[in-house]
């Protein structure tokens, strides 16, 4: 009967084992692939094992070296450390990490942490990269505009009681000023104009109901309340809304990715 215990105790044990590593999430030994950002721009990655060392380039879909960067990768936390030198000489941090049990997946975070930009990538190719591209002529994409995907960002998309919105957050690198930016119900333009804290100002701008001005508190990163009129109303109706998702936006309407396209050449 002892006996028959233990073999019974053995058995759940190895089953327990093999079910743990079965479970057991896993990196990617290496590293080296082509990555597509859905920032529009991609990461070049090199690694020769067995060294961590990484190097590679920020390429734009010109084939344009935006930046080299160099750092070191950690095989059993799927995390790289790096630096990135952009063509003109500026530097700054480069993070990326592989989502657990998916080799072709990467969470990026450009710049300082705190203040960083974050953008997703997916591997399509796993290849060595070719890494001999060059600078744009004259450019300096250090100092480009870019959506601004870090800490307090409004980019996402946005769940409201007057239906869904799509915001872009850019930060001007010249002016230091704060656009934000999008569209609703596929035509209509929408811009947050006054900051003052939490507080915030914005005006609507639809081709079949005219103009909209809205006034509205952040009362969270994923959540605002405040209240909005349209056109000459003088009553205003309560208006709230929480993010659905943190990802940049595609935005349908032609009239705000004009504008989005605007502000990102400096314009």
């Amino acid at each position: 009967m002892q006996n028959y215990i233990k073999k019974l105790l053995l058995g759940a044990l190895v089953i327990m084992t093999l079910g743990t590593l079965a479970s057991a999430q896993t990196f990617p030994a290496q590293a080296t692939g082509i990555f597509t950002l859905d920032i529009g721009n991609e990461l070049r990655v090199l690694q020769t094992l067995p060294s961590a060392e990484i190097q590679g380039i920020l390429a734009s879909p010109k084939k344009e070296k935006l930046a080299d960067f160099k750092g070191n990768y950690d095989k059993n936390t799927g995390k790289f450390e790096g630096e990135l030198t952009y063509c003109q000489g500026k530097k700054e941090p480069l993070l990326f990490y592989f989502t657990r049990n998916n080799a072709d997946v990467l969470e990026v975070y450009f710049g300082l942490e705190g203040n960083d930009r974050k953008a997703a990538g997916t591997r399509k190719g796993r290849t060595r990269p070719s890494l001999a591209f060059n600078c744009a002529a004259g450019s300096d994409q250090s100092q480009s505009n870019e959506p601004y995907m870090g800490k307090g960002t409004w980019t996402g998309t946005w769940k409201t009681n007057l239906g869904m919105i799509r915001l872009i957050q850019i930060n001007d690198v010249k002016t230091g000023k704060t656009f934000v930016s999008g569209d609703f119900e596929n035509t209509g333009v929408i811009h947050l104009i006054g900051f003052s804290g939490n507080e915030v100002e914005g005006e609507f701008m639809s081709s079949t109901k005219g103009d909209g001005y809205f006034k509205i508190t952040r009362i969270s990163d994923d959540k605002f309340e405040g209240t909005y009129r349209w056109g000459r109303q003088t009553e205003w109706t309560p208006w709230g809304g929480e993010r659905k998702d943190t990802k940049l936006p595609q935005l349908t309407s032609t009239g705000a990715q004009h504008f989005i396209n605007r502000l990102l050449a400096g314009d």
